[in-house]
């Protein structure tokens, strides 16, 4: 006799991202009806419900309207997952100023076996509490008010998605679907979760280590003297390029250049070009065979040992797992 189904819930709200709540609820029932096929006659492995603050129909910021399953507060006790979307606009800061779903968010994550946020949902999990201590990402566009309105969080900037105890976050809109899909492989295996991915025509490699946004689209927002130093580097990555260096390119001191750089881009210059160099790995990892050795010199880092070193800073693994990992088979 197969279990019964785990119930997934989302919680929506006025001016959400629609694929922020049908990207992870399609992995879900698409897993079940993949299940089904494997095994016909099987019970189904999921059921989703929608909840929200209101019984009434939900206008979402695409302009479509939702109508949820039940009221908040009536969420099934045999619930599962709890999912909690992101939204456009001031969306989330109008949710985490109603206190009493705040409330009750805090007291539901304590019951529920798994909580997760998709996007700026994020920024509702810690409104209730639920991040402090934890690591945890959102929308790169979000993650400094994450970092600078909840310091106990615990700011995961490039993650696609992260799993501390049982809380889960995820970043920009799709990784939901990305984060849906370990959630299937945790419960039921990865050999599900592929045939899943597949079904979607998703890359099923895509795991919470990976970057989320790149530097050298951030250095496009920049004013054009940094936007143009940012592209130097990038093309540079196998010179020297220490503070005074990159300073004097801007007939700057290093004391100017790196109070400047910093408001500029969030980071001292060294960790930005150690990002670059990570950045520029990458691909040589995933898609040649080229030894660790070779790509950390191509790639400017002194040694394959600081390249190693950089990897587990950067993505909570090194570079020969990353391989492992992402390489095309």
């Amino acid at each position: 006799m197969s279990a019964a189904p785990r119930t997934i819930c989302m919680l929506v709200y006025p001016q959400a991202q629609s694929l922020d709540i049908s990207g992870p609820l399609e992995v879900f029932a698409l897993a079940s009806r993949q299940a089904q096929d494997d095994e016909p006659g099987r019970a189904p492995l999921y059921r989703t419900q929608v909840l929200a603050a209101t019984d009434k129909p939900v206008e979402l910021a695409s302009g479509m309207r939702l109508l949820p399953d039940t009221h908040y507060r009536d969420m099934p006790n045999e619930t599962d997952t709890l999912l909690v979307c992101g939204g456009m606009g001031d969306a989330v800061e109008r949710v985490r100023a109603d206190t009493n779903l705040v409330t009750w968010l805090h007291e539901a994550a304590q019951r529920v076996p798994r909580v997760a946020s998709i996007c700026s949902g994020a920024l509702l999990l810690a409104e209730a509490g639920l991040l402090d201590g934890r690591e945890a990402t959102t929308h790169w566009s979000d993650i400094r008010e994450l970092r600078d309105r909840y310091p106990a969080v615990r700011v995961l900037p490039d993650a696609i998605y992260t799993r501390d105890g049982h809380i889960w976050t995820s970043a920009g809109i799709t990784t939901g679907m990305d984060l849906a899909l370990a959630m299937v492989s945790a419960d039921h295996g990865a050999t599900l979760a592929l045939k899943v991915a597949r079904r979607m025509v998703m890359a099923n490699k895509r795991s919470g280590g990976q970057s989320q946004f790149s530097e050298q689209l951030h250095a496009l927002e920049q004013p054009e003297h940094f936007a143009s130093l940012a592209s130097w580097i990038g093309e540079n990555l196998r010179r020297r390029l220490d503070v005074g260096i990159l300073a004097d390119r801007l007939h700057m001191s290093p004391r100017q250049f790196t109070r400047r750089f910093g408001a500029h881009f969030d980071v001292t210059p060294l960790k930005y070009i150690e990002r670059l160099r990570v950045e520029a790995a990458k691909p040589l990892l995933e898609s040649t065979g080229k030894d660790i050795k070779r790509v950390a010199d191509e790639c400017g880092f002194p040694s394959d040992e600081a390249m190693r070193r950089a990897f587990v800073r950067r993505l909570g693994s090194t570079p020969a797992e990353y391989r492992a990992r992402f390489a095309a088979k």
